[in-house]
């Protein structure tokens, strides 16, 4: 695999979406593993946490077949612009939250990015050359986060010096700007494949809502058994992700004792081996089958994640956050290719819609929803968010045994339903 190879695959339409990504992580993605630390500077708690997460789903729920039906039959290129300059009103909203609350209906609001994921992940899957989609989606991945290896640890060195709240809501300015040059870039330089011509329609909005619905329920009839047993794994890991992630800083800073700084030097170390082995993890998958690597990394995954809750000191969650970030190298780059070698091309957008991207990984960074949300997971993503505060508040180790044991289960689904279609 040359750099030939690597130029053939990063053209068009992917490198677009990957700068647009890189550009994310720079200033945006500063703001996620911080997230949960800002809502309780501003008068939030525990539980609170848990709302302010379990919201942003709750739109996605009534959105994403809306969502996948339009990026079946409108311009997807104007579809992800709007919606991304919607986002960069919102972001840049929460430099001005007097308190949690306004930070609540803000994420209530990014409900509304549904519409950007079907509409990016159908054009992603359609420009991409078939024998390459583990690579693709792997580079994808990694030069965004090659870029943004530092976002965390520059994010832990502001709050070091302003402070939580202000440092965020400087942060939240950057976002703003960055995400409306983004929504110009690729209103402007985005292409529609030749060979996927939306189709336009004049229904009315109540027809199109209506339509859209119905089509997500005939898809899901559609679904075969490997698809049904993927969506299960999916909807699971939403679950007991949304569960967890937004707990990962707060259990490190209130009960480890690491500082903001620390945390962001783990995750800059866990990043960097992540960015290394994301386009190395791509050539593994297409090299030895999706399904094989899925079983394995999510058996490695499950490992760590069950340890974390008993670490002690600044190397232990270093070394376990480190060997998370190793196993979902292979993660991001497999569970994405499965979704777009199992889907065909004429119904992605509908099923994209309802089981998103397919990203099945552990996410330590916090943030929820993205490309791997759909219609499907938002009702098991809202049930995590919510139960994390309460089962937080009882007892926090359980929250690590759940999600731990939960991508156990997903690799026996994967071995018994999804290896033979592989």
């Amino acid at each position: 695999m040359g750099i030939q190879s690597l130029r053939d695959t990063l053209k068009g339409n992917l490198l677009i979406f990957t700068l647009g990504d890189l550009l994310r992580n720079l200033s945006m993605f500063i703001t996620f593993p911080y997230f949960s630390l800002f809502i309780t500077e501003l008068g939030g708690d525990m539980v609170q946490i848990g709302i302010v997460n379990s919201l942003r789903p709750l739109l996605s729920l009534f959105l994403y077949p809306i969502a996948g039906y339009m990026s079946d039959n409108y311009s997807r290129i104007k579809v992800i612009s709007y919606t991304v300059f919607i986002g960069a009103l919102l972001w840049g909203s929460l430099g001005l939250a007097p308190d949690w609350r306004w930070v609540a209906l803000v994420n209530l609001l990014l409900g509304v990015l549904t519409f950007y994921f079907p509409a990016a992940n159908s054009l992603i899957a359609d420009s991409l050359p078939v024998d390459k989609r583990g690579l693709g989606y792997s580079m994808w991945m990694a030069i965004p986060k090659a870029a943004g290896i530092f976002s965390p640890l520059i994010g832990g060195y502001i709050i070091t010096f302003w402070g939580v709240e202000t440092a965020m809501r400087y942060l939240y300015v950057l976002t703003f700007l960055v995400t409306v040059f983004i929504a110009f870039m690729n209103h402007r330089y985005l292409k529609e494949p030749v060979e996927v011509r939306p189709r336009r329609t004049s229904k009315g909005v109540l027809k199109v809502l209506v339509d859209s619905y119905r089509d997500t329920f005939d898809t899901l009839r559609w679904l075969p058994t490997n698809l049904k047993a993927f969506g299960l794994m999916l909807a699971l890991g939403f679950m007991f992700n949304n569960m967890v992630t937004a707990y990962w800083v707060v259990y490190a800073v209130n009960v480890i004792g690491l500082s903001e700084l620390n945390w962001g030097v783990v995750l800059f170390i866990s990043n960097i081996v992540n960015v290394l082995l994301l386009i190395p993890g791509g050539m593994v998958v297409d090299r030895f089958g999706v399904t094989r690597v899925l079983k394995i990394s999510l058996l490695l995954v499950a490992v760590p994640t069950l340890l974390y809750p008993f670490c002690q000191g600044f190397l232990c969650v270093t070394a376990i956050i480190t060997v998370i970030s190793i196993a979902n190298s292979f993660l991001m780059g497999g569970a994405p290719a499965y979704m777009a070698q199992a889907v065909p091309q004429e119904k992605r957008g509908m099923v994209m819609s309802a089981l998103g991207q397919g990203m099945l990984f552990v996410n330590t960074l916090g943030g929820a929803g993205g490309p791997g949300m759909g219609a499907l997971l938002t009702v098991p993503s809202i049930i995590g968010a919510l139960l994390g505060g309460f089962i937080y508040n009882y007892n926090p180790t359980l929250l690590w045994i759940f999600l731990g044991s939960t991508m156990i289960v997903n690799a026996v689904i994967c071995h018994l339903y999804l290896e033979k279609t592989d």
